[in-house]
C-alpha cells in the first residue's frame, strides 16, 4: 500500500555528489510502520546503505535528512527536520535535530528524506524546486559565514526557498561544527563536518505540494487534544514566557547545574543569569518554528559596548551553562557574543562550552600555560578570554586548531587531566550534573550518540517523577523515556511538546495520519524500542562495547563538594546491567536474538546476525 496522503510524501530521493547520480525510490510501508520516519528510518538506512567502520569525513559517508509523518502537518512541534550520519566527533551513530522550514519544505517537495553521499568536485550548493534537481558551483560561497551564505542565498536562489547551510568551522571539516537551518542549528556530533567533506556548503528546497493525512476529520480532533494539553501545561507555558533559560534558577536550587567544568553543581553568580533577567535586559521578541504553539525562541541584540550589532536567536539553557556557568562566567553580554561567534562559523555551543571549560582547569591545575593558549590569560570569570577563545576556535586559528577537536582529543594530548575530561563517546557533556540527577546519569553513558541530555529527559526526575539521588527504578524510567522520546524524533515532532503530552497524545495523532493500525500507546512504545535497538546494533557494528556505556571519572569518583547532591557520586554499574536485563540484551549490553526477532529488526535488516 502506497503511503502518499498518510502523512508522508511516500519517497526518499538519493544522490551521489561524485557522479552526479540521482533516484528515487519508493518508502515503502514496512519501514515506516516499524519505524515511522525521522530518526528510525535513517538509521536504517544508515545500517544498510553504509559499510562498517566507514571513515565519517570519507566521501562514502551518508548524510542524510529525514523527517516523520507528522512532520508539515498542523501537529503541534510538527515544523522540524532530522540529520542522521555517522559522526566525525564519536565514530557511532548520530541524529541531530533543527526547527525551521527545511523539513516541511523537503515534505512538499515530494521528499520524506534525503540521502546524500560522495563528494562533489568544488564547492556546491544543492537546489531541490520540488522535481526539481540541481547541483550548482558555489565556489564564491566558500568560506562566507553562515548568515551572511543566507543572504546570498536568498537574492541568488530566491526567498521561497528554505536553505541550510555549514559555516567555516564545517568547511574545516571541524567535529564540533553544526547545520544551520535559519538561526536554528542541528548542532552536536559534527554533521556540519560531513556536510563539508562533501564540498557542500548548502541545501535549498522548495516544496509547494502540501501533505494529506488518512482522516483528516479524525486527526483534527486530536490535534486539538494535544494542543489543549500543551495549553495546561505549566512547563509550557514558562517556555513561552521565557524559553529554555526558564528552567536556570530550578536547576541551581537542585544543585545541577555545572559550574567550572564539573567541579561543582551550583554557580554562586547564578542570580544574574535567571530567566527574569535576560527578559529584562536583553530579549527584543519571541520567534516560532513553523506550526508550534510554544514559541520558545527568544530574539536577543547587542545594541551597544564592545560586542555591538551581535543579533541572534538565544541564547538558550544549554548555551547559557556552556559559555556561562561551565566557565565561572556570568556576564551576558559575553555569552551573547560568544553564541554569536558560534553560530556564525556554524559552531555547537555545548561543545564549545565544554572545551573552553576544560582548558580553564588545564591551566588552572598548571597542566598548560598560556603560552599553550597564544598568550592568553585564561581564568574562571574571565569574559574577555572566553570570547577569544571562542573566536579562535570558531575561526580554527592558532591554538583553535587543536582545540575544536574536542575534549576527548585534547585529553589524549594532555592525559593529566583525563580524570576530568567531560565527555563520553566523544561528545561534551550537556547541562545536568550526573551526580545529582543520577537518572541523566544513565541516559550520559548509554545514549548512542554520546552524552546526551535528550534522551532520557533529565527534567523529568529533577521536577519529582523520582529521587534524583537514589539510583533505584532509573533503569526503567530511562527505558520508558527513551522509547517515547525515540517516537518523537521519528515522527518528527519538537521535543519539547514532551512537557505537555504524553506517549498518548502522539498516539492518536499517528492513527489517523498513517492509517497504521497500532492498537494503544505501547505499540509506539515498542517502535521507540526498535528504534533505539537498532542504533545500537549500529554502534556495535562500529566496534563500541559495554565499556563505552561509562562516564567521565570525575562523575564516578569525585563526590560533589556542596548543595543538594552535595557528597554524591554515581554507581553506574547496577543502573547499567538493570537496562541491559529490561532491553533484552546481555551483560555485555549486546541484543540478543529472541529480542532482535521480537521487535522484527531480522525482518529490517538483511543477514542480521
Amino acid at each position: 500500500m502506497r503511503l502518499k496522503n498518510r502523512g508522508y510524501a511516500g519517497k526518499i530521493l538519493y544522490l551521489d555528489l561524485s557522479s552526479g547520480e540521482k533516484r528515487i525510490e519508493e518508502l515503502s510501508e514496512k519501514p515506516a510502520y516499524n519505524l515511522l520516519g525521522g530518526k528510525g528510518l535513517g538509521a536504517l538506512i544508515l545500517y544498510n546503505q553504509l559499510k562498517a567502520h566507514t571513515n565519517p569525513l570519507s566521501k562514502e559517508n551518508l548524510l542524510i535528512f529525514a523527517t516523520g509523518p507528522l512532520t508539515g502537518t498542523i501537529a503541534p512541534g510538527s515544523g522540524k527536520f532530522a540529520v542522521i550520519t555517522k559522526s566525525p566527533a564519536t565514530g557511532t551513530f548520530l541524529d541531530s535535530y533543527s526547527g525551521g522550514n527545511f523539513g516541511v519544505f523537503l515534505k512538499y517537495a515530494g521528499f520524506d528524506a534525503l540521502v546524500i553521499k560522495g563528494k562533489a568536485k568544488v564547492p556546491s550548493i544543492l537546489i531541490i524546486d520540488n522535481d526539481k534537481i540541481e547541483l550548482r558551483e558555489a565556489k564564491h560561497l566558500w568560506g562566507k559565514l553562515t548568515f551572511d551564505t543566507n543572504k546570498v542565498l536568498e537574492k541568488e536562489v530566491g526567498r521561497e526557498f528554505s536553505p541550510v547551510v555549514i559555516g567555516p568551522a564545517g568547511e574545516r571539516l571541524s567535529p564540533i561544527s553544526g547545520i544551520l537551518c535559519g538561526t536554528r542549528i542541528a548542532g552536536r556530533g559534527g554533521g556540519g563536518g560531513v556536510m563539508g567533506s562533501k564540498l557542500l556548503k548548502a541545501i535549498c528546497v522548495k516544496g509547494t505540494g502540501g501533505i494529506k493525512v488518512h482522516n483528516q476529520e479524525e486527526f483534527q480532533k486530536y490535534v486539538q487534544v494535544a494542543l489543549r494539553s500543551l495549553r495546561m501545561s505549566s512547563a509550557i507555558e514558562r517556555l513561552k514566557q521565557m524559553g529554555t533559560v526558564s528552567i536556570l534558577e530550578f536547576i541551581q536550587s537542585s544543585g545541577a547545574l555545572p559550574t567550572r567544568n564539573f567541579q561543582r553543581g551550583e554557580f554562586k553568580e547564578a542570580e544574574k543569569l535567571y530567566g527574569e533577567s535576560w527578559k529584562r535586559e536583553a530579549w527584543e521578541k519571541d520567534k516560532a518554528c513553523p506550526f508550534c504553539p510554544i514559541s520558545c525562541s527568544k530574539i536577543t541584540s547587542i545594541k551597544e559596548g564592545p560586542y555591538k550589532g551581535a543579533k541572534l536567536d538565544g541564547p538558550d539553557y544549554e548555551t547559557i551553562f556552556g559559555l556561562g556557568t561551565n566557565c565561572g562566567v556570568s556576564d551576558k553580554q559575553a555569552i551573547i557574543e560568544a553564541n554569536y561567534l558560534c553560530d556564525l562559523y556554524g559552531v555547537d555551543t555545548i561543545s564549545c562550552g565544554g572545551i573552553i571549560g576544560f582548558i580553564i582547569e588545564l591551566k588552572e591545575k598548571g597542566i598548560i600555560s598560556k603560552h599553550d593558549l597564544d598568550g592568553l590569560e585564561v581564568k574562571w570569570g574571565a569574559q574577555k578570554a572566553l570570547v577569544r577563545l571562542t573566536e579562535k576556535i570558531c575561526q580554527g586559528e592558532g591554538v583553535g586548531k587543536v582545540l575544536e577537536q574536542g575534549v576527548r582529543a585534547l585529553s589524549k594530548r594532555y592525559p593529566q587531566g583525563r580524570s576530568f575530561a567531560m565527555e563520553v563517546k566523544g561528545l561534551e557533556l550537556p547541562a545536568y550534573h550526573p551526580q545529582a540527577a543520577k537518572g541523566t546519569a544513565l541516559a550520559y553513558a548509554l545514549s548512542e550518540r554520546g552524552a546526551c541530555h535528550l534522551r532520557g529527559a533529565p527534567l523529568g526526575e529533577l521536577l519529582g517523577a523520582a529521587d534524583p539521588l537514589t539510583i533505584e527504578g532509573k533503569a526503567e524510567l530511562f527505558k520508558t523515556k527513551q522509547a517515547d522520546l525515540a517516537v518523537i524524533d521519528s515522527s518528527v515532532h519538537c521535543y519539547f511538546t514532551d512537557f505537555g503530552m504524553t506517549l498518548k497524545e502522539v498516539f492518536q495523532m499517528i492513527v489517523p495520519a498513517t492509517g497504521f493500525n497500532y492498537q494503544e500507546p505501547k505499540d509506539l512504545a515498542e517502535v521507540g524500542e526498535r528504534i533505539s535497538t537498532l542504533c545500537r546494533l549500529f554502534n556495535l557494528r562500529e566496534g563500541l562495547r559495554s565499556t563505552d556505556d561509562t562516564l567521565p571519572e570525575r562523575c564516578l569518583k569525585e563526590p560533589l563538594p556542596s548543595g543538594p547532591a552535595q557528597g554524591e557520586v554515581v554507581e553506574l554499574k547496577p543502573m547499567l546491567l538493570e537496562y541491559y536485563k529490561l532491553m533484552g540484551w546481555d551483560e555485555q549490553g549486546i541484543p540478543k536474538s529472541e529480542q532482535i526477532k521480537k521487535l522484527h529488526l531480522n525482518e529490517l535488516i538483511p543477514g542480521l546476525k
